[in-house]
């Protein structure tokens, strides 16, 4: 089984997401995020990242105000579109690749940080079609390590058979943690192979991506 982080591999967009992220949780939290907010955060998902920050400014109503936050966001998303269609766009070859796995019975989930109303939209503006695939996301966990078990769990797969395919150091950790393997794509790679990741690739076309799989080890021990 193979899973999918979406930002940052799938689709980018980056950009107008964290903008949109940022002044959501302004507008719901009533203040923002610190300068040095994200230096040496343990966990980048929405819910973690949300609920550390307002634990930090004494906010003791997590649920309400993330709640209030993701419509915020979903909001902000939806005019970051319309000012600018071409906001979320696949990355380079997301789309053949996912065709591809379709086209040889592969089964593919996707594992996010993000809530999944957000996930769902940027998903559907990029235009990449995920309908009928397995989707664990930072509505339901907090950790990503959770959410990537999940995507795992619900696409019928093993941790052990699992190949994670993400673009950050969060991803790789979270793999190392369950013991998934990696494979690293798009705009962080000098960082994932700071972190220890060896198979990196610029983009997802599908003949470098399964020159990655076949390389990879068969499986790899949880720390």
């Amino acid at each position: 089984m193979i899973v999918f982080d979406v930002d940052g591999t799938l689709i980018g967009g980056e950009h107008s997401d964290w903008e949109s992220f940022d002044g959501a949780f302004q507008e719901a939290a009533g203040f923002p995020f610190g300068r040095d907010f994200f230096t040496g955060a343990p966990e980048i998902t929405a819910r973690a990242i949300v609920y550390r920050a307002l634990a930090a400014g004494g906010v003791t109503d997590l649920e309400g105000v993330e709640r209030a936050m993701q419509a915020a966001y979903l909001r902000r998303l939806r005019a970051a579109h319309v000012a600018q269609p071409e906001a979320f766009r696949p990355t380079e070859g997301a789309v053949e690749l996912l065709a591809d796995l379709r086209a040889r019975g592969i089964p593919f989930a996707i594992a996010t940080g993000d809530w999944r109303e957000s996930i769902q939209f940027k998903l559907a503006s990029a235009g990449v079609d995920v309908a009928g695939v397995p989707l664990a996301t930072a509505s339901d966990f907090t950790r990503r390590s959770e959410i990537i078990a999940a995507a795992v769990r619900l696409g019928g797969g093993s941790l052990a058979a699992a190949v994670y395919v993400g673009d950050g150091p969060w991803d790789f950790r979270a793999c190392q943690t369950l013991g998934i393997r990696f494979i690293g794509v798009g705009a962080r790679r000098e960082l994932l192979r700071q972190e220890g990741a060896t198979h990196l690739l610029a983009h997802l076309e599908p003949e470098g991506f399964w020159a990655a799989y076949h390389s990879l080890p068969k499986a790899i021990p949880a720390l």
